[in-house]
């Protein structure tokens, strides 16, 4: 079981929820007074599979600090556009899951290299290399106007991922 985050006043919480019996799961946005703001799909699946220790298997359990917000371009080659979408939010790790099992760069981002418009609003969310996947329109509209905010008053938002 992950650490709880130390909510302070204007925080967020987002709990990632995967089940091995579901291929889709849901991102739930809590308030630091644990009102629920929204849910979107979420995909934590990886190409190697339900084995989230194993390289590029499904998303590391455990408590993340959404970090840097890296935008991508078209100009980044369309490897890199295709595959993250245009947002791309670094997860920062609190209790040493990725480094243990060599898993650096965890992300939240959008996009889909195999789908047939990995830039659509409503994409398929397809496995990725071991980062949480959701819908670009979900990511442009609701998740990253909610980081903006919060990086510029100086609030955090806190993720929990859960393989169940």
């Amino acid at each position: 079981m992950s650490k709880r985050p130390d909510l302070k006043p204007g925080d967020v919480h987002v709990v990632v929820n995967d089940w091995e019996s579901r291929w889709i799961g849901e991102a739930k946005c809590y308030s630091a007074k644990g009102l629920l703001l929204w849910t979107i799909p979420a995909l934590c699946k990886g190409v190697s599979g339900s084995r989230w220790q194993a390289r590029n298997g499904d998303t590391p359990p455990g408590l993340y600090l959404a970090g840097e917000l890296f935008v991508t371009q078209q100009s980044e080659g369309i490897k890199i556009w295709n595959a993250y979408g245009k947002h791309c939010i670094d997860m920062v790790e609190q209790e040493n899951q990725e480094r243990q099992h060599d898993r650096g760069g965890i992300c939240w981002h959008g996009g889909g290299s195999g789908a047939p418009n990995p830039m659509a609003d409503k994409q398929p969310l397809l496995v990725t290399l071991g980062c949480v996947r959701s819908h670009n329109g979900d990511l442009e509209t609701i998740v990253v106007p909610l980081l903006e905010k919060l990086i510029k008053s100086g609030s955090k938002m806190w993720m929990t991922v859960n393989q169940m």
